[in-house]
């Protein structure tokens, strides 16, 4: 086994090298779109007695993914008890995956896709020992489960939930100003500068720190926004998943201040995973109710249940804050990305917030699904980009979504990350 050491805000985490032994996936024949609708993606020849969540449990802790191999149109992993897991990748969106982590070239960067169902359908992680990223990087898993990056405005999303939960009105207007970059005092109540005024729904799709500032600390009480955020699943690890894995870390502040205000905003007390995010696009998608990811389709011929998804969100919240996510495709951050792009309705929320420890990086996130009407993919996508970069977050995305509407035929499009690398736009 080979064990790489990743440094992340001053702690180091143990990683390990998924994909290694995969080489020959991107030769892989594509796999029917059906896998996407719900269809088994292998069929035995004799029936097997289905294996419940808890029993599946006691052995999906051991899957041994440094030798997961691709066998066929599937990919496979050991147990330690010498059976053999049928895992729930797709290869086309797996290799997908992976295709664009190169492309990016970011020095840390992973995606999750994954079925309305929790089934995972790609999950894919990379990193380079260059702080400015480059050709040469080594797969890693575990940055696709780990908690590495803020959550930047994607916490956004939770705030967004709270305040409608609370009984905000999503399209009632309130006087503004600035906020693209920031949120100071001067944000947080009614100022002789406040020369706009928009919605919540405008503030979400638009990314607008300072209308999502201003109002969380006028209408919502740390307490609330930190019982929606753990309704939500943040702040715990990803029960019932064969691997280990957390969903968010949560600090938010106790007290009503401009602190407070930010962290509504996504600028402090809230990291999150890629999986986590993925998990919490999923809770729109199916109106509230948020499902429990699995990497495991059979064991030796055995089915795993399905586990039910569990509400964690009022249906008329999800909806509200899931019309806000489609604004952020239709008219909002990431319009220029979906608007002209996409043959389906893309719901989604970008994120960008740079760090500096253990190096420079801006994180470049997208999470949502597609179509919006009637999800059939979940994605989310982090890259930790350095100053000049090659591909953000909502494009990978697109790339993504594009692939899993696709027919089956994989287009070029590489042309989009191979021009001179792009420097970031502090957002």
């Amino acid at each position: 086994m080979r064990r790489v050491l990743v440094l992340t805000g001053g702690v180091l985490i143990a990683g390990v090298a998924m994909f290694a032994s995969a080489g020959g996936a991107k030769d892989a024949p594509a796999t029917p779109p059906a896998m996407i609708t719900g269809q088994p993606l292998v069929q035995t020849e004799k029936p097997a007695t289905p294996i419940s969540a808890p029993a599946a449990a006691a052995v999906t802790a051991l899957l041994d993914l440094d030798k997961i191999e691709k066998v066929g149109d599937h990919y496979e992993a050991p147990l330690a008890d010498g059976r053999r897991a049928i895992l729930t990748l797709d290869p086309k969106l797996q290799t997908k995956a992976e295709q664009l982590l190169t492309e990016a070239r970011a020095p840390r960067g992973a995606i999750v896709a994954m079925a309305p169902d929790g089934r995972i359908l790609a999950l894919a992680g990379r990193r380079t020992d260059e702080p400015k990223g480059g050709k040469d990087g080594k797969p890693d898993w575990r940055l696709a489960t780990d908690v590495w990056a803020p959550a930047a405005s994607v916490f956004k999303l939770v705030t967004a939930s709270a305040l409608v939960a609370g009984g905000l009105d999503p399209d009632e207007k309130v006087a503004y100003h600035g906020g693209i970059r920031s949120v100071v005092e001067s944000n947080l109540r009614d100022d002789k500068r406040d020369s706009n005024k928009e919605s919540l729904l405008y503030g979400v799709a638009h990314s607008n720190n300072a209308i999502v500032g201003k109002l969380a600390y006028q209408h919502l009480e740390p307490g609330k926004l930190d019982q929606v955020a753990h309704d939500l699943g943040l702040g715990a690890t990803v029960a019932g998943f064969a691997l280990p894995a957390s969903f968010a870390e949560l600090a938010l502040p106790h007290e009503k201040n401009v602190d407070f205000a930010r962290a509504a905003a996504g600028f402090n007390g809230s990291r999150l995973s890629v999986l986590g995010g993925a998990l919490l696009a999923a809770t729109f998608a199916d109106d509230g109710n948020q499902p429990v990811p699995r990497i495991i389709d059979s064991i030796a011929g055995a089915k795993l249940d399905i586990q039910t998804a569990k509400r964690v969100l009022a249906e008329n919240v999800a909806k509200q804050v899931s019309r806000m996510m489609v604004g952020t495709c239709n008219f909002g951050s990431a319009a220029r990305t979906f608007g002209k792009h996409q043959k389906v309705t893309v719901a989604g929320k970008t994120g960008t917030l740079a760090t500096s420890s253990p190096f420079y990086m801006e994180h470049s996130w997208f999470v949502g699904y597609a179509p919006a009407e009637k999800p059939q993919i979940i994605v989310s996508v982090l890259l930790g980009n350095p100053e000049n970069w090659h591909l953000r977050g909502h494009e990978a995305a697109r790339r993504l979504i594009d692939r899993a509407m696709s027919d089956g035929a994989d287009h070029d499009d590489a042309a989009e990350v191979e021009a001179k690398p792009r420097h970031k736009r502090h957002r």
